[in-house]
């Protein structure tokens, strides 16, 4: 976690009247300062009004290039809270401490698609949820999506229930492998997407409007997903369901399990 972090509003002695502290259109309902720092506060770079969102940018892009200099030839590999456009070059991000809830779980999926738009394209939730304790039906579900984030990683807080798939039982054993076992057959593809990510900017996980631009039945849909241009991941993500309806856009589409054909007029 690298955000900055003050127990104070800006300073024990204050901040200075300045439209940097009090700005015409202030964002949401806390001050700039609220637990940071005074925005005319000087940075190497300039006033921390300016710069307080490259915090991240500037930590994740030494960091790089120490870790290219202790291990060259190596590629770094940096995991970030904190994040802001244009860091995707020099790191990973994740969400942040969700909740292990059915909610958190739904709204990991936009989440993933916005940091990709963002390009920060090797992004992931804490699969299973952060915080609280998880259950068995909840973490089954999540892991079968999660093994479809970039970044795939079952995390939790201290304290809370083992969320391990060994430690939940065999149905999360048994959910966990089967997605975890297409996700390492599909390595090669989801490396290729990176490399394409890297090489010419474009989205690993992606909204489905981003390759049926024309289908306006695309435009709204948030609880699917595609890797690239040919896959399509359609999760359960309903309390109870055993049973998904999902879109599929004009085209011929292949289901992974039994290699069915689907031939859809969206």
């Amino acid at each position: 976690m690298n955000e900055i972090s003050n127990f104070l509003d800006g300073s024990d002695k204050g901040c200075p009247d300045s439209p940097l502290e009090n700005p015409r259109y202030e964002p949401g309902y806390l001050t700039l300062r609220k637990n940071s720092v005074c925005m005319t506060a000087k940075t190497f770079a300039g006033n921390y009004y300016d710069t307080h969102n490259l915090y991240s940018t500037y930590e994740s892009h030494v960091t790089h290039k120490a870790l290219q200099k202790i291990r060259p030839g190596k590629r770094p590999f940096i995991l970030s809270r904190s994040t802001f456009s244009g860091q995707g070059q020099y790191g990973t991000h994740w969400t942040g401490d969700v909740d292990s809830s059915w909610d958190d779980f739904k709204f990991s999926i936009p989440s993933i698609l916005d940091f990709n738009v963002f390009g920060i394209p090797f992004v992931g939730a804490d699969i299973c949820g952060f915080r609280d304790s998880t259950t068995e039906e909840l973490c089954a579900r999540w892991m079968s999506l999660g093994a479809f984030y970039p970044f795939s990683r079952n995390h939790n807080t201290e304290g809370a229930r083992d969320q391990d798939p060994a430690a939940l039982g065999p149905k999360v054993l048994s959910a966990s492998k089967k997605a975890l076992d297409i996700r390492y057959t599909l390595i090669p593809h989801l490396y290729t997407l990176f490399y394409r990510a890297h090489n010419f900017g474009e989205t690993v996980a992606r909204p489905l409007f981003f390759n049926f631009p024309k289908d306006t039945k695309t435009y709204t849909i948030e609880t699917q997903f595609m890797w690239g241009s040919h896959i399509l991941i359609i999760p359960v993500l309903q309390q109870g369901a055993t049973s998904v309806n999902g879109y599929l856009p004009e085209g011929r589409w292949w289901t992974w399990n039994t290699t069915s054909l689907l031939n859809s007029r969206g």
